[in-house]
Protein backbone atom coordinates (compact mmCIF):
# COMPACT_ATOMS: atom_id res chain seq x y z
CA UNK A 1 0.00 0.00 0.00
CA UNK A 2 1.23 3.55 -0.93
CA UNK A 3 1.03 5.90 1.83
CA UNK A 4 1.42 9.90 1.93
CA UNK A 5 1.79 11.38 5.97
CA UNK A 6 0.88 14.41 6.71
CA UNK A 7 3.17 15.69 9.35
CA UNK A 8 5.98 14.16 9.68
CA UNK A 9 6.72 14.69 13.68
CA UNK A 10 7.36 11.68 15.97
CA UNK A 11 4.25 9.95 15.45
CA UNK A 12 4.24 10.62 11.73
CA UNK A 13 7.79 8.51 11.96
CA UNK A 14 6.61 6.07 14.03
CA UNK A 15 4.06 5.83 11.20
CA UNK A 16 6.70 5.52 8.94
CA UNK A 17 8.69 2.66 10.39
CA UNK A 18 5.44 0.95 11.47
CA UNK A 19 4.00 1.13 7.67
CA UNK A 20 7.55 -0.18 6.42
CA UNK A 21 7.56 -3.05 8.65
CA UNK A 22 4.00 -4.02 7.50
CA UNK A 23 5.27 -3.70 3.92
CA UNK A 24 3.72 -0.55 2.84
CA UNK A 25 5.51 2.02 1.24
CA UNK A 26 5.69 6.06 1.96
CA UNK A 27 5.87 7.84 -0.67
CA UNK A 28 5.67 11.17 0.59
CA UNK A 29 5.49 13.86 3.44
CA UNK A 30 2.63 16.52 3.18
CA UNK A 31 4.46 19.55 6.03
CA UNK A 32 2.97 22.53 7.01
CA UNK A 33 5.12 24.83 4.06
CA UNK A 34 4.38 22.38 1.32
CA UNK A 35 2.52 23.93 -1.77
CA UNK A 36 -0.50 23.66 -2.66
CA UNK A 37 -0.19 21.83 -6.09
CA UNK A 38 2.59 19.37 -4.38
CA UNK A 39 0.42 18.49 -1.90
CA UNK A 40 -2.53 17.60 -4.64
CA UNK A 41 0.52 15.81 -6.31
CA UNK A 42 1.66 13.74 -2.78
CA UNK A 43 -2.29 12.73 -2.52
CA UNK A 44 -2.86 11.60 -5.32
CA UNK A 45 0.38 9.07 -5.37
CA UNK A 46 -1.04 7.50 -2.76
CA UNK A 47 -3.51 5.12 -1.53
CA UNK A 48 -4.64 6.33 1.44
CA UNK A 49 -3.38 9.42 3.75
CA UNK A 50 -2.46 9.31 7.65
CA UNK A 51 -2.94 12.87 9.46
CA UNK A 52 -1.00 13.75 12.89
CA UNK A 53 -0.49 17.27 12.06
CA UNK A 54 -2.19 20.07 14.18
CA UNK A 55 -5.85 20.25 14.28
CA UNK A 56 -6.47 23.73 12.97
CA UNK A 57 -5.15 21.91 9.72
CA UNK A 58 -7.63 18.88 9.78
CA UNK A 59 -10.55 20.52 7.34
CA UNK A 60 -7.78 21.60 5.06
CA UNK A 61 -6.48 17.61 5.26
CA UNK A 62 -10.08 16.45 4.51
CA UNK A 63 -10.94 18.53 2.02
CA UNK A 64 -7.59 17.35 -0.01
CA UNK A 65 -8.82 13.83 0.73
CA UNK A 66 -12.19 14.47 -1.41
CA UNK A 67 -10.77 16.26 -3.47
CA UNK A 68 -8.54 13.48 -4.40
CA UNK A 69 -10.55 10.72 -3.43
CA UNK A 70 -8.16 9.32 -0.98
CA UNK A 71 -9.25 7.56 2.15
CA UNK A 72 -7.89 9.51 5.11
CA UNK A 73 -6.75 8.62 8.45
CA UNK A 74 -6.67 11.17 11.95
CA UNK A 75 -5.25 10.77 14.52
CA UNK A 76 -4.83 14.49 15.65
CA UNK A 77 -6.67 15.57 18.23
CA UNK A 78 -8.51 19.06 19.10
CA UNK A 79 -10.72 19.36 16.77
CA UNK A 80 -13.76 17.50 18.28
CA UNK A 81 -16.30 20.49 18.33
CA UNK A 82 -15.82 20.76 14.18
CA UNK A 83 -15.93 16.76 14.02
CA UNK A 84 -19.79 15.98 13.09
CA UNK A 85 -19.55 18.81 10.90
CA UNK A 86 -17.12 17.31 8.49
CA UNK A 87 -18.39 13.35 9.40
CA UNK A 88 -21.14 14.71 7.31
CA UNK A 89 -19.09 16.20 4.57
CA UNK A 90 -17.29 13.05 4.35
CA UNK A 91 -20.71 10.60 3.83
CA UNK A 92 -22.45 13.40 1.44
CA UNK A 93 -19.53 13.86 -0.56
CA UNK A 94 -18.84 9.99 -0.43
CA UNK A 95 -15.41 10.33 1.31
CA UNK A 96 -13.52 7.88 3.20
CA UNK A 97 -11.99 9.20 6.45
CA UNK A 98 -11.47 7.54 9.88
CA UNK A 99 -10.64 9.12 12.98
CA UNK A 100 -9.47 8.40 16.58
CA UNK A 101 -7.80 9.96 19.13
CA UNK A 102 -6.02 7.14 20.02
CA UNK A 103 -5.12 4.39 17.68
CA UNK A 104 -3.73 2.19 20.45
CA UNK A 105 -5.78 -1.20 20.42
CA UNK A 106 -5.17 -1.38 24.45
CA UNK A 107 -6.62 1.67 25.07
CA UNK A 108 -9.87 1.20 22.93
CA UNK A 109 -10.29 -2.12 25.29
CA UNK A 110 -9.01 0.17 28.29
CA UNK A 111 -12.09 2.58 27.60
CA UNK A 112 -14.69 0.04 27.28
CA UNK A 113 -13.82 -1.54 30.47
CA UNK A 114 -13.33 1.39 32.45
CA UNK A 115 -17.01 2.76 31.42
CA UNK A 116 -18.50 -0.43 32.30
CA UNK A 117 -16.99 -0.95 35.47
CA UNK A 118 -17.57 2.53 36.41
CA UNK A 119 -21.54 1.90 35.38
CA UNK A 120 -22.09 -1.13 37.82
CA UNK A 121 -19.90 0.85 40.70
CA UNK A 122 -21.74 4.38 40.75
CA UNK A 123 -25.19 2.38 41.00
CA UNK A 124 -24.49 2.11 44.68
CA UNK A 125 -24.07 4.62 47.30
CA UNK A 126 -21.17 6.59 47.91
CA UNK A 127 -18.88 6.06 45.00
CA UNK A 128 -17.68 9.13 43.23
CA UNK A 129 -15.09 8.91 40.09
CA UNK A 130 -12.30 11.33 38.16
CA UNK A 131 -9.84 11.22 35.49
CA UNK A 132 -6.53 11.69 35.27
CA UNK A 133 -4.09 12.30 32.26
CA UNK A 134 -0.73 12.88 31.92
CA UNK A 135 1.35 13.60 28.59
CA UNK A 136 4.83 15.64 27.46
CA UNK A 137 4.90 18.99 27.95
CA UNK A 138 4.70 19.74 23.92
CA UNK A 139 0.97 18.01 23.60
CA UNK A 140 -0.75 21.24 22.29
CA UNK A 141 -4.59 20.03 23.75
CA UNK A 142 -5.79 19.63 27.49
CA UNK A 143 -7.47 17.36 28.65
CA UNK A 144 -5.90 14.34 25.90
CA UNK A 145 -8.45 13.39 23.14
CA UNK A 146 -8.08 10.05 25.10
CA UNK A 147 -9.43 11.74 28.14
CA UNK A 148 -12.21 13.61 26.47
CA UNK A 149 -13.09 10.54 24.63
CA UNK A 150 -13.71 8.43 28.66
CA UNK A 151 -14.98 11.43 29.62
CA UNK A 152 -18.17 11.74 27.07
CA UNK A 153 -18.69 8.05 27.49
CA UNK A 154 -19.05 8.49 31.03
CA UNK A 155 -20.66 11.57 30.67
CA UNK A 156 -23.58 9.38 28.06
CA UNK A 157 -23.59 6.37 30.67
CA UNK A 158 -23.94 7.89 34.06
CA UNK A 159 -25.81 11.54 32.99
CA UNK A 160 -23.00 13.39 35.06
CA UNK A 161 -21.33 16.00 33.40
CA UNK A 162 -17.59 16.48 33.82
CA UNK A 163 -15.23 19.76 33.84
CA UNK A 164 -11.48 20.52 32.99
CA UNK A 165 -11.70 23.01 35.79
CA UNK A 166 -12.65 23.41 39.78
CA UNK A 167 -13.88 26.43 40.92
CA UNK A 168 -11.88 28.83 41.72
CA UNK A 169 -14.18 29.22 45.03
CA UNK A 170 -16.46 26.20 46.37
CA UNK A 171 -16.51 23.21 45.23
CA UNK A 172 -17.19 20.70 42.42
CA UNK A 173 -20.94 19.99 42.17
CA UNK A 174 -22.17 16.28 43.34
CA UNK A 175 -23.30 16.31 39.66
CA UNK A 176 -19.84 17.24 38.09
CA UNK A 177 -16.71 14.90 37.65
CA UNK A 178 -13.07 16.06 37.35
CA UNK A 179 -10.80 15.38 34.21
CA UNK A 180 -7.40 16.66 34.98
CA UNK A 181 -4.34 17.00 32.97
CA UNK A 182 -0.15 16.79 33.59
CA UNK A 183 2.31 17.80 31.15
CA UNK A 184 5.61 17.25 32.64
CA UNK A 185 8.66 15.93 30.51
CA UNK A 186 8.71 13.29 27.58
CA UNK A 187 5.83 11.33 29.15
CA UNK A 188 4.26 9.19 26.12
CA UNK A 189 0.99 9.33 27.46
CA UNK A 190 -1.20 7.53 30.70
CA UNK A 191 -4.85 7.79 31.64
CA UNK A 192 -6.42 7.04 35.06
CA UNK A 193 -9.55 6.48 36.01
CA UNK A 194 -9.59 6.47 39.69
CA UNK A 195 -13.17 5.64 41.41
CA UNK A 196 -13.57 6.27 44.95
CA UNK A 197 -15.88 4.37 47.28
CA UNK A 198 -17.25 4.32 51.08
CA UNK A 199 -15.04 1.03 51.80
CA UNK A 200 -12.50 0.54 48.70
CA UNK A 201 -10.80 3.02 45.60
CA UNK A 202 -9.88 1.47 42.69
CA UNK A 203 -7.04 2.84 40.02
CA UNK A 204 -7.75 1.55 36.66
CA UNK A 205 -4.66 2.70 34.39
CA UNK A 206 -3.32 2.76 30.94
CA UNK A 207 0.46 3.55 30.25
CA UNK A 208 1.58 3.84 27.22
CA UNK A 209 5.37 2.54 26.24
CA UNK A 210 5.84 4.27 23.35
CA UNK A 211 4.65 5.70 20.20
CA UNK A 212 4.53 2.61 18.21
CA UNK A 213 1.17 1.07 19.29
CA UNK A 214 -0.47 4.35 18.16
CA UNK A 215 1.22 3.96 14.88
CA UNK A 216 0.57 -0.25 14.80
CA UNK A 217 -3.19 1.07 15.38
CA UNK A 218 -3.23 3.74 12.46
CA UNK A 219 -1.43 1.77 9.78
CA UNK A 220 -4.32 -0.91 10.59
CA UNK A 221 -6.99 1.52 10.15
CA UNK A 222 -5.47 2.57 7.22
CA UNK A 223 -5.56 -1.00 5.72
CA UNK A 224 -8.89 -1.44 6.85
CA UNK A 225 -10.13 1.61 5.56
CA UNK A 226 -9.42 1.01 1.82
CA UNK A 227 -12.58 0.49 -0.59
CA UNK A 228 -15.09 1.74 2.02
CA UNK A 229 -17.11 4.93 1.98
CA UNK A 230 -18.28 7.41 4.93
CA UNK A 231 -17.06 8.15 8.51
CA UNK A 232 -15.73 5.61 10.60
CA UNK A 233 -14.29 5.22 14.50
CA UNK A 234 -11.40 3.28 15.36
CA UNK A 235 -14.04 0.42 17.66
CA UNK A 236 -14.96 -0.46 14.08
CA UNK A 237 -11.61 -1.33 13.19
CA UNK A 238 -10.90 -2.71 16.57
CA UNK A 239 -13.75 -4.99 16.86
CA UNK A 240 -12.19 -7.23 13.60
CA UNK A 241 -8.72 -6.93 15.16
CA UNK A 242 -9.74 -8.39 17.84
CA UNK A 243 -12.15 -11.10 16.24
CA UNK A 244 -9.01 -12.50 14.78
CA UNK A 245 -7.32 -12.98 17.54
CA UNK A 246 -3.75 -11.79 16.00
CA UNK A 247 -2.10 -8.98 16.09
CA UNK A 248 0.34 -9.00 13.56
Amino acid sequence: MRITLIGYGRMGQAVERVAQARGHTVVGVIRRETPPEERLTLAQQAEVLIDFSHATAVPHHIELALTTQRPLVIGTTGWDSQREQYAQRVREAGGAVLYAPNFSIAVQVFLEQAVALAARLLQLEGWDLAIEEIHHRAKADAPSGTARALAQRLQQTLGKAWSAHLPEQGRLPEDQFHVSAVRVGHEFGTHRLLLDGPYDFIELTHRAKNREGFAYGAVRASEWLRGRKGFFAFNEVLNEILSTGRID
